[in-house]
C-alpha cells in the first residue's frame, strides 16, 4: 500500500499515513454500493460524476473492522480531517457536476479485486474501455489539463513547517557555533591566524580563558618558533605573544615578549652582517654576527659566517701589516696588529705576526746602528762606534757581541800604539795611550799588565833610586854652569885635592833599562883650574868614560846604552892646580830610560 500523498509505504490494513497524516479508505468487494459505482455511459453520452462524489471509494470491510467504536469508513475520513462531510444534494443523473462537486481531497486508492472493473468519474482520464494502468491495481484520480482542479489541502505545511523550522534552527544553531569566539579561535589557531587569535582572544569568557591557558602556553612556544622560521611577521607575533601575556598572567609566559624582542634584534643582526659583509665591511660583519643569538636559527650559520669572515679580515691585517713592514713603518704595521685583536682577540698567526714584526723591527735597528757604528771604526773612531752601541735603545745580543768585537779591535789598536811609543822608548806616552783606553775597556786586564809593563820601563831619575852601593849623591839642590845655566835633577860629585880626589856611586836597575842618560856639567863655583874625568861601569865593564871636563867648558850629554843591566857603577875623578882648588860636578837629569 501507498500513500497517495505522500507515497510513502503504508502496512496493510493502515488507515492512516503516519508521514502526512491523511486518512487512507480501503474498499471491499461484497460492501460496494450499488449507487457508489459509477454507471457506465452509453457512447456518446458525456460521462456522469457519481452522485455523492465524497464516497467515489467504497470502503474496505478491513477498515470498518478495526474501527473499535463502529464508525463507517466515511466517518473515519471524516475525522481524520476534523470535520463532518457535508451531506451530498441529490443531481440529475446526466447534469454536468459543477466545479464544487470535484471532491476537495483526493482520497487514497482502493485495492480491488481481479473482477472488479475500473471506477470512471465525469473529469478523469481514464477511458471505459481503457484497462488499469498501474501493476500495484490501485486505481488513482487523474486530472485533465483542461479541467479546473480543486485546491489540494495545506496539511502538509503543518508536517513541513517543523521539518523546516527544525531545519533553520540547526542551520542558524551552526552558523550560532560556526561564529562564536571560541571557535573561531580555534579555527584561527589551527590557521595560525595571529591577528584573529589577538582579536578573539580578549572575546572569551574567564572560563574559557582558565580552560585554554595551558594550551595558550604551548601555543606561544609555536609563535615563537615559527618567528623563528620566518613563517610569521614579527608584529602580529609580538602582539599576540604580548595578549597572551596579558590575559594569562599565571602561565608564565611574562619572557615570552622579551625571547621574541632579543630574537628580533639577533635576526636584524644577522641582517646587517650579511649587508655590512656584502660591502666589504668586514669588522662591522663580524661584530653583527657575533650578536646572533643561540636560539636564533641562524645561529649556525652566523658561527660559520664569522669564522669565514674572521679568516678573511686576518689575512686582510696581515697583508696590510706586511706591506707597512716593507715601508719599514714598523709603528704602523704593529698598531695594525694590535688593532685586530678587538675581532680576533688572541689570535695565533696574530702573534706570530707581531713578534715577526718585532724582530723585523729589532733586525732593522740592530743593523742601521751597527752600519752607522761600522762608519766610526771605520774613521778610528772605536770610542764613538762602541759607546753609539752601548747607548743603544735596545737589546740584543748582535750589539753585545759587536761591542766586545769593537772592544777587543780597539784594545789591540791601543795596544799597538802604545807599543809604538814604547819602541821609541817613550813609555810615557805608551802608558798614556792605555791609560785613555781604560774610558772604554775599563779595568782591562791586558791593558792593566801593560801598562805596568811600560810604567816599569819609564825613565826614572837617579835621584829617585837609593843607591846600591859607594856615595850617594843626590843633594836635590840646582846647579848653575859658568854661563849662568841651571840644571837640576842630578846628581852632585863635590872633589877636593887631598881628603877626596875620586867619588863613587852604584845603581841596580835590575836590566829593567837600556840607557842611562844626562849632562855633564862643572858647577860655576868650581876652581878655574880644576878638570874632572868621569868613569861608568857597566855591569863591572867600563862602557863610558869623558876627559877634561872644564869649568869654562860646554856641558857633556850622556846617552849610555846599558842593555838592561843589573848593576851600573858611575866613577868621578878630580884634577887640582892648586891644593886650594876645588871641584864640583854635576850629572843634571840623570835618568835611567828604555
Amino acid at each position: 500500500m501507498f500513500c497517495i500523498y505522500c507515497g510513502a509505504t503504508l502496512p496493510e490494513g493502515a488507515t492512516k499515513c503516519d508521514l502526512c497524516g491523511n486518512a487512507v479508505i480501503l474498499s471491499t468487494p461484497d460492501t460496494a454500493r450499488s449507487d457508489d459505482t459509477p454507471k457506465k455511459p452509453a457512447a456518446g453520452d458525456p460521462p456522469t460524476a457519481p452522485e455523492h462524489p465524497s464516497e467515489s471509494v467504497p470502503t474496505e470491510a478491513g477498515a470498518v473492522e478495526e474501527a473499535s467504536e463502529g464508525t463507517s469508513a466515511n466517518e473515519v475520513e471524516s475525522a481524520s480531517e476534523s470535520a463532518p462531510a457535508p451531506a451530498a444534494e441529490p443531481q440529475p443523473e446526466n447534469e454536468p457536476p459543477e466545479a464544487d462537486d470535484f471532491p476537495e481531497e483526493l482520497s487514497s486508492g482502493e485495492q480491488l479485486p481481479d473482477s472488479q472493473p475500473p471506477v470512471y468519474r465525469e473529469g478523469y482520464s481514464l477511458a471505459p474501455n481503457d484497462a488499469v494502468p498501474y501493476a500495484d491495481r490501485y486505481v488513482y484520480e487523474e486530472y485533465d489539463d483542461d479541467r479546473p482542479r480543486k485546491k489540494r489541502s495545506l496539511k502538509w505545511l503543518w508536517i513541513t513547517l517543523p521539518i523546516v523550522a527544525a531545519i533553520t534552527a540547526t542551520v542558524v544553531g551552526i552558523a550560532i557555533w560556526f561564529n562564536a569566539p571560541m571557535q573561531q579561535l580555534t579555527r584561527a589557531l589551527d590557521a595560525n591566524d595571529y591577528d584573529t587569535v589577538t582579536q578573539m582572544l580578549p572575546q572569551l569568557s574567564e572560563e574559557e580563558l582558565r580552560g585554554m591557558a595551558s594550551e595558550m602556553e604551548t601555543y606561544a612556544e609555536t609563535v615563537i618558533e615559527r618567528y623563528n622560521q620566518g613563517e610569521s611577521d614579527y608584529t602580529s607575533a609580538y602582539e599576540l605573544l604580548d595578549r597572551l601575556r596579558r590575559l594569562f598572567p599565571d602561565s608564565g609566559l611574562d619572557d615570552t615578549v622579551s625571547r621574541i624582542e632579543a630574537l628580533k634584534a639577533s635576526k636584524d643582526a644577522f641582517r646587517e652582517a650579511q649587508t655590512l659583509e656584502k660591502n666589504g665591511e668586514i669588522v662591522g660583519a663580524i661584530t653583527q654576527y657575533g650578536l646572533v643569538i643561540p636560539e636564533d636559527n641562524n645561529y649556525e650559520t652566523a658561527q660559520t659566517q664569522i669564522e669565514a669572515v674572521k679568516a678573511a679580515y686576518k689575512q686582510q691585517v696581515l697583508d696590510e701589516a706586511q706591506a707597512l713592514v716593507d715601508k719599514k713603518d714598523y709603528r704602523g704595521a704593529e698598531a695594525a696588529l694590535l688593532n685586530s685583536s678587538d675581532v680576533l682577540g688572541d689570535d695565533a698567526d696574530i702573534q706570530a705576526k707581531l713578534e715577526e714584526l718585532k724582530q723585523a723591527e729589532l733586525d732593522d735597528y740592530v743593523e742601521g746602528l751597527l752600519e752607522t757604528a761600522q762608519g766610526f771604526v771605520d774613521e778610528g773612531d772605536f770610542a764613538g762606534a762602541i759607546q753609539l752601541l752601548e747607548d743603544a735603545t735596545k737589546e740584543d745580543k748582535r750589539l753585545t757581541q759587536q761591542i766586545e768585537s769593537y772592544k777587543q779591535q780597539y784594545k789591540e789598536k791601543v795596544l799597538e800604539e802604545a807599543a809604538g811609543y814604547a819602541d821609541n822608548s817613550d813609555y810615557e806616552g805608551a802608558v798614556a795611550a792605555l791609560e785613555k783606553s781604560k774610558d772604554l775597556l775599563g779595568d782591562d786586564a791586558d791593558i792593566a799588565a801593560k801598562i805596568a809593563e811600560y810604567e816599569a820601563l819609564y825613565p826614572v831619575l837617579l835621584t829617585d833610586l837609593s843607591p846600591s852601593g859607594g856615595m850617594d849623591c843626590a843633594t836635590g839642590w840646582t846647579a848653575t854652569d859658568a854661563s849662568g845655566n841651571s840644571y837640576g835633577s842630578g846628581l852632585s860629585f863635590a872633589l877636593y885635592p887631598v881628603i877626596q880626589k875620586t867619588v863613587e856611586t852604584e845603581y841596580a836597575p835590575a836590566g829593567q833599562y837600556r840607557r842611562l842618560t844626562g849632562t855633564w856639567v862643572i858647577e860655576s863655583d868650581s876652581a878655574d883650574d880644576f878638570f874632572a874625568t868621569v868613569r861608568v861601569y857597566v855591569d863591572g865593564s867600563l862602557q863610558y868614560e869623558v876627559t877634561s871636563l872644564t869649568r869654562t867648558g860646554s856641558p857633556t850629554e850622556m846617552n849610555l846604552v846599558i842593555n838592561n843591566a843589573q848593576t851600573v857603577r858611575i866613577e868621578v875623578e878630580g884634577s887640582f892646580g892648586s891644593l886650594r882648588s876645588t871641584g864640583y860636578v854635576y850629572l843634571a837629569d840623570a835618568t835611567f830610560r828604555n
